[in-house]
């Protein structure tokens, strides 16, 4: 069927969408290529690209992943067979930015009627499912959550004052991931660092993290995957500032300080997975201006929370940093400017880790040693951390 793809009020394209494959055939026609989604735009500028394939790969980037925890239980309890079919459910609309599909000649549907920042949605079946906690059968699937990313369980709520929580479940066997989520929101309030708040919560005897959705009804957030990639790299200038550049140039203020503070939290955390769907900017899908850098968000997949006892190491570890996926991770410290931290204020954060670690003992099954060497593994991070400074 034809649809027309829209950016809140803007239509971009005119497009086939296959009722079969949930997947887009054709585009006929483009009307607003700048309100499109960069990649998609990016893509139109290349001969090189089909744009139908770039566009598709953005279309399916937009929903659950094939690597989702227990995505065959929920596609079971929401009785459908992929991800992708989800897409079509609700206008594939998102909390994460503006853009939707609509049939073409439908003229009385409108963007302020049917998004979800502003209107209300149903959330408690498809909570349940997305926890594995119950298999209801008439679940609302006109929803945000068919247009969540990442491999943890998770589902959005709304909450007593309005607002859109994103609640996430858990991957790892030691559950610790909220409490991480938690952490990291202590350190960076300490330092003064822009982030995401966090907090713990127990739903229906599971551990899960809550967050606010931290973009309104005029935002977007791009991906640093999709701005590292919007312009082509030259071969002097490395992966760092290749990506500073391109949000200079797009007017962000105060990038290198930004990426410094994400780095540091990143090294004392030991964070694995700052891959570039992780960290980006926000524009305003209105005027198209790059507003601001995303807070810190998503660093649940720390403290080798993957780990076995045995297995834990906090002297050093690998994380991702842009392309090199295999990166020591004491090498952050070359691209941070150490001075500008005052690294005392986080003296007391070990307590409070451990203190929450043994509040949530039963929801996590953490045994007394692995509570302790966590315990002492970030007391350890903290301090190599305040000795290279008086070192620096």
């Amino acid at each position: 069927m034809k649809c027309i793809l829209m950016n809140k009020n803007k239509e971009i394209a005119l497009i086939e969408l296959n009722n079969n494959t949930n997947l887009i055939d054709k585009i006929y026609d483009i009307y607003n290529i700048d309100y499109a989604p960069l990649s998609f735009k990016v893509a139109t500028q290349n001969k090189s690209i089909n744009n139908v394939k770039a566009l598709n790969n953005w279309y399916r980037g937009r929903g659950i992943p094939d690597w989702r925890k227990d995505l065959e239980n929920l596609l079971n309890n929401l009785k459908i067979n992929s991800p992708e079919e989800l897409l079509n459910k609700s206008y594939a609309l998102s909390l994460s930015d503006q853009y939707w599909i609509k049939e073409e000649g439908q003229t009385n549907l409108q963007w302020k009627d049917i998004n979800f920042f502003t209107n209300a949605f149903e959330y408690k079946g498809y909570l349940d499912v997305s926890l594995s906690t119950a298999t209801d059968s008439n679940i609302d699937l006109r929803s945000p959550n068919n247009t969540t990313d990442g491999m943890l369980q998770k589902a959005w709520i709304i909450d007593e004052n309005n607002n859109r929580i994103l609640v996430k479940g858990t991957y790892s066997p030691t559950r610790q991931e909220p409490i991480n989520e938690w952490l990291v929101s202590q350190i960076c309030k300490a330092l003064n660092i822009d982030y995401c708040n966090y907090e713990i919560d127990i739903i229906d005897n599971k551990i899960v993290s809550k967050c606010k959705d931290f973009i309104n009804e005029n935002e977007e957030i791009i991906t640093a995957n999709d701005i590292f990639f919007s312009e082509k790299q030259s071969n002097n200038i490395n992966d760092l500032n290749h990506y500073i550049n391109i949000l200079e140039k797009n007017g962000i203020k105060d990038v290198k300080k930004q990426l410094e503070d994400m780095f540091l939290v990143d090294f004392i955390v030991m964070n694995f997975d700052r891959h570039m769907r992780n960290f980006g900017i926000i524009r305003n899908v209105e005027t198209l201006k790059w507003e601001r850098i995303t807070p810190i968000f998503d660093t649940g997949e720390c403290l080798q929370c993957d780990k076995t006892i045995n297995e834990m190491n906090f002297k050093d570890d690998k994380c991702k940093f842009f392309k090199n996926t295999n990166m020591n991770l004491s090498r952050l410290l070359d691209y941070i400017d150490i001075t500008r931290y005052d690294l005392t204020v986080l003296n007391e954060i070990p307590d409070k880790f451990k203190e929450k670690l043994n509040k949530y003992k039963k929801y996590t099954d953490m045994s007394d040693e692995r509570i302790g060497r966590l315990y002492r593994g970030l007391q350890n991070r903290i301090k190599e951390l305040q000795n290279y400074k008086k070192n620096y």
